[in-house]
């Protein structure tokens, strides 16, 4: 498909911020329940409700990575031109044998220290 990677890219991204979102709101509640269970703990909300302010802001920046994904997508979709061509990719992707194993241009000396 025309764009797959980039495609793939905002899929990622969202896909981080969601699981970012889901361990800030982890965090927020196991935060209240402490301060409600043990003595000594922080016994504003303020902590959790800056966890869960932070989930929100992520997941509504999650809800525009994904709304400009379906976007494009849509718009690929809706042009018979753009699906021949997204099937004439696919097709010949298909087509080719798997990808050859990486060769390195040139191995690393041990004394730069360094990998490529």
């Amino acid at each position: 498909m025309k764009d797959g990677h980039e495609n793939l890219a905002f899929v990622a991204e969202a896909t981080m911020r969601v699981s970012l979102v889901a361990t800030l709101c982890a965090y927020g509640i196991t935060g209240r329940t402490e301060a409600l269970l043990y003595e000594g703990t922080d016994e504003t909300p303020e902590t959790s409700r800056g966890h869960l302010a932070e989930a929100n802001e992520e997941l509504r920046q999650a809800a525009g990575t994904y709304r400009v994904l379906a976007q494009n997508l849509s718009r690929r979709l809706a042009s018979a031109a753009a699906r021949a061509e997204d099937r004439r990719r696919i097709e010949r992707a298909l087509a080719r044998p798997g990808p050859a194993p990486a060769t390195p241009a040139h191995s690393p000396s041990p004394a730069s220290g360094r990998c490529r």
